[in-house]
């Protein structure tokens, strides 16, 4: 895809409550993406073309996969392979000031925004305490609630 000059322009310009477009800008940036956990390595993956998809771990074809078949031998050998991402295991609770046991049913969706959110805070060298009582915003994005899912089918409704 080619962007010429006026695409590029109207990609970094905002438009106000009064309809005129207001510069934007973006000072800091951060990612973890599957075989990538951060920005570096992401796009260096990208401009070689680097396939983050890889065979499944033991267990997580019959695991996740497995619901769907009653059968596990009759799995189609595409449902396999999938992009896993590494490392969703070391979130700092304690140094984003949420106990454990609030950490513990806290989606891993939202424990990696926050780290991501602050990753990009410090990608732009920004002290976070400079920032309140300003317009500066955080644009982050995630999808899925599965976890959501596993939760409540672990929950003890009994009581």
């Amino acid at each position: 895809m080619q962007i010429t000059t006026s695409d590029s322009q109207a990609k970094s310009t905002a438009e106000d409550s009064q309809g005129l477009f207001e510069p934007i800008a973006i000072v800091g940036m951060a990612c973890r993406f599957p075989g990538a956990s951060d920005l570096d390595t992401f796009w260096d993956r990208l401009c070689d073309g680097v396939n983050s998809r890889t065979e499944c771990p033991p267990g997580v074809r019959e695991g996740r996969v497995g619901q769907l078949y009653e059968d596990t031998s009759s799995i189609p050998s595409a449902c396999r392979f999938g992009a896993f991402l590494s490392d969703i295991d070391l979130f700092d609770a304690e140094f984003f000031r949420i106990s454990p046991s609030e950490a513990e049913f806290l989606d891993p969706q939202q424990r990696m925004m926050l780290e991501t959110c602050w990753q990009a805070l410090e990608n732009a060298n920004i002290d976070p305490l400079t920032l309140r009582g300003t317009s500066a915003s955080v644009f982050a994005g995630m999808s899925n609630n599965d976890y959501r899912y596993l939760i409540l089918d672990g929950a003890d409704t009994s009581q």
